[in-house]
């Protein structure tokens, strides 16, 4: 988000001394002379407008960095000054310059408070706060172990592996082809994106980002403007802008390839086969998945195991045995022909 400057304004501080309201630009009280506190706080001077400083001389003070205070006598002197204007000590060393870049708020305006209610009983002292009851670290801890604990199970389960021997029981397999047909497909996008040779139509302009920098064919938003402590007494106000960036958004025709159909072809031996595909002119195949799964019986427990290995699917007939290795929690891990 860029900062623009729209002008300066002179601030007003108040002495501590004697509550007098003084111009940001004098270093000392115009009533009693106590010299501007190093801790000062800058205020507006009308909170509902920003009169705008016409003198040259008060801008490019604002815009010179924020005062520094004599590190002997803490009079305020300007940022480019080597020595103290009041007891002429040396500025080079020592100086501490304002703080500077704060926002400004708006000067507080005290309301009158009104008188508090005299209590017609003595009213019970706050309840103490609640300690914290003891079992609840020790949940605490006992959900942890809980977890710990569960972790390091199922971890160990699915760690083990038995050997078993194992006979195919059954076996079924399933492969699946897509059909693909260049046709036309409606999308929409930034005119920039649209594909060479794509027919375009109900284009309009529409908000596409926001840039710190004026761009083409961009419009600037601002917020509302506020005020900057430059350390110095005078004001900069400011405004927090970007520019909205538009451009052309459209609907397009385009001709693509497009999956309209899925062919399947299943069935319970160990030799599979692809689906018959019979392709017109614009058409051609897509993606294509194979699964296998076989099933084992082994002392009375059955097995489930799924592979895309179509030479080691053929080799599972039915009744034939097998070597299943099966980890704790009942899955096979791996398989072999005995």
């Amino acid at each position: 988000m860029a900062r623009k400057v729209l002008g300066y304004i002179e601030l007003v501080w108040t002495c501590d001394s004697c509550g007098t309201k003084n111009p940001g630009a004098i270093r000392s009280c115009t009533s009693c002379g106590a010299p501007q506190p190093f801790g000062v706080k800058f205020e507006r001077v009308d909170p509902d407008t920003f009169n705008f400083i016409k003198d040259e001389a008060l801008i490019r003070m604002a815009q010179s960095g924020p005062d520094k205070h004599c590190p002997f006598c803490g009079t305020r002197n300007l940022a480019d000054a080597q020595v103290c204007v009041q007891c002429g000590g040396d500025l080079t060393v020592g100086a501490t310059s304002r703080p500077a870049g704060a926002v400004v708020e708006e000067p507080v305006v005290p309301q009158p408070q009104k008188p508090m209610p005299q209590p017609v009983a003595a009213t019970a002292s706050p309840a103490p706060a609640k300690p914290t009851p003891k079992w609840l670290p020790i949940l605490g801890i006992l959900l942890l172990i809980l977890c710990v604990s569960f972790g390091v199970w199922y971890f160990s389960r699915a760690a083990q592996s038995e050997s078993h021997e194992a006979t195919v029981a059954q076996t079924y397999w399933l492969r699946q082809v897509q059909i693909e047909a260049y046709q036309v497909v409606r999308e929409a996008d930034w005119s920039d994106n649209i594909p060479a040779g794509a027919n375009t139509y109900n284009c309009s302009m529409r908000h596409r980002y926001d840039s710190d920098s004026y761009r083409p064919e961009s419009t600037e938003v601002c917020g509302e403007p506020y005020t900057i402590d430059t350390g110095t007494g005078i004001g900069e106000v400011v405004q927090d802008c970007v520019y909205r960036v538009y451009d052309e958004y459209c609907s397009y025709d385009t001709m693509q390839w497009v999956v309209i159909d899925t062919l399947s072809q299943e069935g319970y031996n160990t030799t599979a086969s692809w689906p018959a595909r019979n392709l017109a002119n614009d058409q051609r195949i897509g993606n294509a998945t194979e699964t296998y799964i076989i099933t084992f019986q082994s002392g009375g427990d059955e097995y489930t195991y799924r592979t895309k290995d179509y030479d080691l699917f053929q080799q599972a007939y039915e009744g034939s045995q097998w070597v299943i290795e099966v980890n704790g929690f009942g899955d096979i891990t791996a398989i072999e022909p005995d």
